[in-house]
């Protein structure tokens, strides 16, 4: 089964469940992309203009991203049992060609895993080709010069394997390929011959276009997918990020199958190259059959352009979407620390806190919405976001969730051990709060290619593939004086660019001003 983009997957765009939000960590999830009917031109969700609300001169004039992280953590003089655990197992190589080979042997199950990764993402998009490289990987997963789309079908469902693809982040994608011992070498010549040799055949262009059309219209088709996507195509404007890794309903229609093979010729390259296995594997083997085919891939001296930091713009859109019936979906988007700065974790640590407040201050005690949640977006252009999904008081909401965010910035979080008293110390509950977090961590690195994504992910962002394995240490470093100091720097008068999305009646009940500016009570 191949994978893909899905019209819920992506990154920062899937609701939570009904239940209090849990952590959400770097590892980039894949969801399948089946084959769909053909359908008429595509069709989206209209809206009215958006209105955007000017910039109150007083309120963030003063305001900047620190030049310095405020955590003041440190990481232990001796790693943690996880990483010295699982650091044995990793050994990195390099290609003939240059690209580099991480290998995790993984002797505990009979799957293997193999991740060709590509960086760069959306900073190589030419100009309104938005998705042309999760388009280039899908058409390519389609069949090869010596394999045609039927013969792949069939050897994956005789073999329980897939070739597929990852593309479900701004700054990278994949190449996947996910079967078991028994059927390696079979399935890796398939695989090879996909990368090196694909047929690029018409026919199965049009049936890729078609399934992303497919998968744009569905998301554009549900109100929150709808708000993320009208509020980074405003905050975006002249950043690498405009253009959206999953396509717009423009780039899709307009994009022709000679613009996938000029795509894939240009920027197939070594350069921007990295491979992950992981499974029991013979790595001498598994390197001579790479230096085979992936390393005869040539390097094109591609420079993969730097993505800049975007100014951020305090403002408030209103989007029309008449099909959402009393209800309204609140985002705002704001700027956060560097992936690489210890700021980050303590802020990936605070939004778990967050969340808890959130959920029991907008939700439990108001019954303002279905769900709400806090989150950190590891992109190389870091964000952060509070979302309210699902709310009939959108007018009332932006107060709750302040008056949450100063909570925490006092040094309080929701009591988990109950009692008479609601909130507690963040020096109390801490700890049970890494543990919490941890714990999703670990759920995050059951199968081979969860592993493999996480080495991946840590290779394209911190240049180091066992960077992710430093995570339990940071999480534990944390201190409740960290949390405090983030959530004051990041989070308290950020400057946030808000988007509520619902019918008339909501909308007519949102005071613009309320949300440009912060109104809750820090002690």
């Amino acid at each position: 089964m191949m994978k893909g983009i899905t019209a819920m997957n992506y990154r920062d765009r899937c609701h939570r469940a009904l239940t209090a939000p849990t952590a959400v960590l770097l590892a980039v999830l894949a969801a399948s992309c089946a084959g769909s009917p053909a359908v008429g031109p595509l069709v989206v969700a209209t809206s009215a203009p958006v209105t955007a609300v000017a910039q109150p001169v007083d309120i963030y004039a003063d305001w900047s991203l620190p030049t310095e992280s405020v955590s003041v953590w440190t990481m232990p003089d001796k790693p943690g049992s996880y990483m010295q655990a699982n650091l044995a197992a990793i050994e990195t190589r390099t290609l003939s060609n240059g690209v580099t080979l991480i290998i995790k042997k993984n002797p505990a199950n009979r799957v293997f895993s193999l991740k060709v990764a590509f960086k760069g993402g959306v900073a190589l998009t030419p100009t309104g080709k938005a998705g042309i490289e999760a388009m280039t990987l899908a058409l390519m997963a389609r069949g090869s010069q010596k394999y045609s789309y039927q013969d792949l079908q069939r050897i994956q469902y005789e073999k329980s394997s897939s070739i597929g693809y990852t593309s479900a982040g701004y700054d990278w994608s994949s190449f996947d390929l996910n079967t078991i011992d028994k059927y390696w070498d079979e399935m890796f010549a398939i695989f090879a011959d996909c990368v090196l040799r694909p047929a690029f055949d018409s026919s199965q262009f049009n049936l890729v276009q078609n399934d992303f059309r497919v998968i744009v219209q569905k998301s554009l088709a549900d109100p929150y997918n709808y708000a993320v996507s009208k509020l980074h195509e405003k905050i975006f404007v002249g950043h690498p990020y405009e253009e959206d890794f999953a396509g717009t309903p423009a780039s899709i229609s307009a994009m022709t199958l000679a613009d996938l093979i000029e795509y894939y010729t240009t920027t197939m390259s070594a350069d921007r190259m990295a491979v992950v296995a992981v499974g029991n594997f013979d790595a001498d083997k598994l390197t001579a059959a790479l230096n085979a085919t992936i390393g005869t891939i040539p390097r094109r001296a591609i420079a993969v352009p730097s993505v800049p930091r975007r100014e951020a713009k305090p403002a408030v859109y209103l989007e029309k979407f008449d099909k959402s019936k009393g209800i309204a979906y609140v985002r705002g988007d704001y700027p956060i620390a560097d992936i690489k700065s210890p700021d980050f974790p303590t802020l990936q640590l605070a939004y778990s806190m967050l969340n808890e407040l959130l959920f029991s201050i907008v939700r439990t005690d108001h019954g303002a919405c279905y769900s709400t949640w806090a989150n950190a977006h590891g992109f190389l252009d870091s964000y952060g976001s509070l979302v309210v999904y699902k709310t009939d008081q959108p007018g009332a909401v932006k107060g709750w969730l302040d008056e949450s965010i100063a909570l925490l910035a006092s040094g309080k979080t929701l009591n988990l051990k109950g009692g008479d008293q609601k909130y507690a110390p963040i020096a109390q509950t801490i700890e049970a709060y890494k543990a919490k977090y941890v714990n999703a961590f670990y759920g995050n690195q059951q199968t081979n290619a969860e592993m493999a994504a996480q080495l991946a992910s840590s290779l394209v962002y911190f240049g180091d593939a066992v960077e992710y394995l430093k995570f339990i240490d940071k999480i534990q470093a944390i201190s409740a004086e960290d949390v405090v100091a983030a959530v004051k720097a990041y989070v308290v008068a950020a400057p946030v660019s808000w988007i509520v999305v619902g019918d008339a009646a909501m909308l007519n009940k949102v005071d613009k001003a309320a949300y440009l500016g912060f109104t809750g009570t820090v002690e």
